[in-house]
């Protein structure tokens, strides 16, 4: 059996910090798909937004090949037994997203459907909103209540 590693690598924290900006610019600009958006006047903000999705959807499952390949470090005990199950869960539905987001929107764009735009543009993005807000309370818990590091993990290696 493999040694689980102490550390993410930097692949890892690479990956994890550019799709959090490719995220948070197609959440927060969702470039003419419905919303405001950046018009930059060089593409079409449609062009950007598919563009972007499309790049999450690419990471993400390099991310997901990364982390069944390298292992991450293990779920730090410092933190209370429900916390750590809850962290485990919110990992696999980041990952889910990371898939369900891109192509509900390709579906709904390119496959006409109704049903995954509304998907796309409002269940699916209301429920990331709920999970970066988790995430981001968690990973500070984690470095100041429970002083286990993780966020250190994840910023130094």
């Amino acid at each position: 059996m493999r040694e689980l590693p102490t550390t993410f690598s930097l692949p890892q924290r690479v990956l994890h910090w550019v799709m959090v900006a490719l995220i948070l610019f197609n959440l927060l600009l969702p470039q003419g798909m419905g919303g405001t958006g950046l018009d930059i006047g060089v593409v079409p903000p449609a062009f950007v937004h598919i563009l972007v999705g499309s790049a999450v959807l690419t990471l993400g499952l390099l991310r997901l090949l990364l982390r069944l390949i390298d292992g991450v470090p293990p779920e730090p005990l410092g933190a209370p037994k429900v916390f750590r199950r809850l962290a485990r869960f919110g990992q696999w539905v980041f990952y889910a997203l990371f898939f369900a987001m891109p192509l509900s929107g390709l579906m709904g764009l390119y496959g006409g459907s109704a049903a995954a735009l509304v998907l796309h543009g409002q269940v699916l993005r209301w429920l990331w909103w709920l999970l970066i807000a988790v995430h981001v309370s968690l990973a500070l818990a984690h470095q100041f209540l429970w002083k286990t590091d993780m966020l250190g993990k994840m910023l130094r290696g």
